[in-house]
């Protein structure tokens, strides 16, 4: 990481899904959607922690090329010299299969209307699970 008196001016940037995707840059700027709203992330930043339901992360290197994808479920960890992104899945812009996620996302409503008012837990889990993926249509359209 190049520095100027101490300051530095890369940050490391790795984004890595469950299903094997990965990539790995030196970054001069990243953005990331989290739950919690919009992060924009500079070479020393402080430590921070948030979850992703669904999202963009941008990469922007040194020379001004930009990474941008798609991101399900997961999280985002932040540190002073690297920023680790670990989710679900990784997609390209305009990869989404967004029928096939209206199915899942159906079949979710079926599942949680077959519940009882009891199944507190079990309606909580499909509940923030169809949240997430009806956000992920909204990011793929």
């Amino acid at each position: 990481m190049a520095a100027k008196k101490g300051v530095p001016t890369e940050i490391k940037f790795q984004l890595a899904s469950a299903t094997g995707k990965h990539y790995e840059a030196e970054a001069r700027e990243i953005y990331v959607e989290t739950d919690d709203g919009d992060l924009g992330i500079l070479p020393g930043h402080q430590p921070e922690f948030y979850s992703i339901g669904a999202g963009f992360v941008v990469c922007k290197d040194k020379e001004g090329k930009e990474l941008r994808k798609l991101v399900y479920n997961g999280f985002v960890q932040i540190e002073p010299d690297a920023v680790r992104v670990g989710v679900q899945e990784i997609y390209e812009p305009g990869e989404v299969d967004i029928e096939a996620v209206e199915r899942e996302i159906s079949q979710l409503k079926e599942k949680l209307a077959s519940l009882s008012e009891e199944e507190v837990e079990a309606r909580s889990s499909i509940e923030t699970e169809i949240k997430r993926k009806e956000t992920l249509i909204r990011k793929a359209r």
